[in-house]
C-alpha cells in the first residue's frame, strides 16, 4: 500500500492518548513539543487525512527522495562510502564497557562518518550517559545517524530495567503472538519506541519476523510470534505500526528467515536445506507481507541456502538471494542492512574486505559491525574508484538511506521524551494484558 504522512494533529491522537497516562511530569507544552517533532509514514491513514506536500518557494514538490537527491549530488566519494556502514563500539582497547565514546571511537566515526550507530549492553548504565553517548556520536557526524538498538523484548532487551533505567520488561514476543491481538501488538511498538525515544535512539532492530518453525533452534525461540507464518505477519506488522507510531524505525529481520535453522550464525554457517518453494510456504511469508505493508528496513541474516546458491555462501552476501528474492521478487526497494558482520558465519570464512564488497554487490545497502571497519570502508572506496563497484550502484544504496532518514525527520532538531514514561503505569498496564 502506498505510503501517506500524518497530519500532526493525527500523531497528536495516537500519541498523546497513549502517553498521557505515563508521564505526570512532562506538561502539556513538553508534550506539544515532542509531538510537533516529527511525522511518521503509516499504512493505515486515509488519503483525505494525509498532509499536503512541502511546497518550496519555487512551488516544487519537497518529498523525501527529492531532499534525498538533493543532498545525494553534494556528497563527496568518502562520505557515500560512509553512509553505507553501521558501526558499533563495545569495548575500549583494554576490554573494558564503553560507556562513553573513547578518543579511538571518536577518532574512526569521524575518519568514516558512518549511516549508522550501533548501541549495546556495554553502553548502557544510566540514562544521562546513554544520552551523552548518543550526543557524542552524533556530534562527530556531518550527516545524521541512524542510532540503533536490538530492543525485541524477551531476552533481547539491551535497555534494561535497573535502579538507574526503570524500564519497562516487554515480554518475549511468543507471548504477544499467542493472545492473537493486534491492537495490543500495536501498543507493545508503542511501549518499546516511546521509551527508546527517551534516549534518543530512531531506530530499533525489531520486531523479529522468523517463523518458529524448527524446535531444535536456539538462536530464535520465543524471539518469534509463532510457528504460524501468518500469525507472525500480523503481529510483526502491527508492533511495526506501533514504533512507527513513535517516530522510531522498525527494522525487519532476519531475512529470508532464521527459524528453521539449527545452528548459530554467531559460532559459523548455520544451514536451510529447504527450497525457494518450501521457503515462500513458511519463511518468507511473513516478510513478504511486511513488504507489502510498507517495511521501510530489513534486516538480512548470515543463513546459508544451498537449494539456492548451491553452496553455502550466507544470505548477505548472495545476490540469489539479496537481488533474485528480496529485490526482484518481493519488490523491496527500502533499506537492506546485512546482520552483524562480525559473527562466525562471516569471520570465519571472508576478511572484511571481501565480505563488505561481496554484500554490496549482492544488493545489500548498509554494512553492520565489519570485525575490521577501516578495511572494510577502504574496500569499497578502492572498489568505487577502480570501477569493480560502478558510482551507480553506490548512489542507489547512499538514495536509499538518505531518503528513509529524511523520511523520519533525522535532519530536524528533536526533543527527547521525558524519562518519565520509562515504567510508567500506562506500560506496565499494557505487558500486563498480555501476561495476563
Amino acid at each position: 500500500m502506498k505510503q501517506k504522512w500524518l497530519t500532526k494533529g493525527t500523531i497528536a491522537v495516537l500519541l498523546i492518548a497513549f502517553l498521557t497516562g505515563c508521564s505526570e511530569q512532562a506538561s502539556p507544552s513538553e508534550s506539544a513539543a515532542i509531538l510537533s517533532s516529527f511525522m511518521t509514514p503509516s499504512q493505515e491513514i486515509s488519503s483525505a487525512e494525509s498532509a499536503a506536500p512541502n511546497v518550496n518557494s519555487e512551488s516544487e514538490t519537497v518529498t523525501p527522495e527529492s531532499e534525498a537527491k538533493k543532498k545525494l549530488s553534494q556528497m563527496t566519494l568518502e562520505q557515500k562510502v560512509g553512509q553505507l556502514f553501521f558501526l558499533c563500539y563495545r569495548k575500549d582497547a583494554d576490554g573494558n564497557n564503553l560507556l562513553k565514546l573513547d578518543e579511538a571511537s571518536q577518532k574512526q566515526i569521524q575518519n568514516i562518518q558512518p549511516g549508522g550507530i550501533a548501541l549495546f549492553d556495554e553502553n548502557i548504565s544510566t540514562v544521562e550517559g546513554v544520552r551523552s553517548y548518543i550526543q557524542m556520536a552524533e556530534s562527530r557526524e556531518t550527516l545524521p545517524p541512524f542510532i540503533s538498538i536490538d530492543q525485541e523484548g524477551g531476552l533481547i532487551q539491551r535497555i534494561k530495567n535497573t535502579d538507574s533505567i526503570p524500564a519497562t520488561n516487554v515480554p518475549p514476543m511468543m507471548e504477544v503472538g499467542n493472545t492473537g491481538d493486534t491492537a495490543l501488538a500495536r501498543k507493545i511498538g508503542n511501549v518499546l519506541g516511546s521509551e527508546l525515544s527517551v534516549f534518543g535512539f530512531n531506530l530499533d532492530f525489531a520486531p523479529d519476523c522468523d517463523v518458529f518453525s524448527n524446535p531444535n533452534n536456539t538462536v530464535i525461540g520465543n524471539r518469534s510470534f509463532s510457528s504460524d507464518p501468518n500469525v507472525v505477519a500480523s503481529m510483526s506488522i502491527a508492533v511495526s505500526n506501533g514504533l512507527r507510531d513513535t517516530g522510531m524505525i522498525p527494522v525487519i529481520k532476519h531475512f529470508p528467515g532464521h527459524g528453521d535453522t539449527d545452528a548459530d550464525t554467531h559460532v559459523g554457517y548455520a544451514v536451510s536445506n529447504k527450497t525457494k518453494a518450501e521457503l515462500e510456504q513458511t519463511e518468507l511469508v511473513p516478510f513478504r507481507e511486511q513488504i507489502r505493508s510498507g517495511a521501510e528496513m530489513i534486516m538480512v541474516a548470515h543463513i546459508s541456502l544451498p537449494q539456492i546458491n548451491g553452496d553455502n555462501t550466507p544470505a548477505t552476501l548472495s545476490q540469489s538471494v539479496v537481488t533474485g528474492i528480496l529485490r526482484d521478487k518481493f519488490g523491496f526497494h527500502g533499506v537492506a542492512v546485512t546482520d552483524a558482520m562480525d559473527m562466525g558465519a562471516i569471520t570465519e570464512n571472508y576478511t572484511s574486505a571481501e565480505a563488505a564488497t561481496m554484500a554490496l554487490k549482492a544488493g545489500m545497502d548498509m554494512i553492520l559491525m565489519p570485525k575490521d571497519p577501516e578495511k572494510a570502508y577502504q574496500a569499497i572506496l578502492e572498489a568505487v574508484q577502480n570501477g569493480t563497484i560502478s558510482q551507480e550502484r553506490l548512489d542507489t544504496s547512499v538514495l536509499r538511506i538518505l531518503k528513509l532518514k529524511y523520511q523520519y525527520h533525522l535532519f530536524d532538531s528533536k526533543k527527547l521524551f521525558d524519562s518519565s514514561i520509562l515504567g510508567c503505569e500506562e506500560h506496565q498496564k499494557v505487558v500486563q494484558q498480555v501476561t495476563g
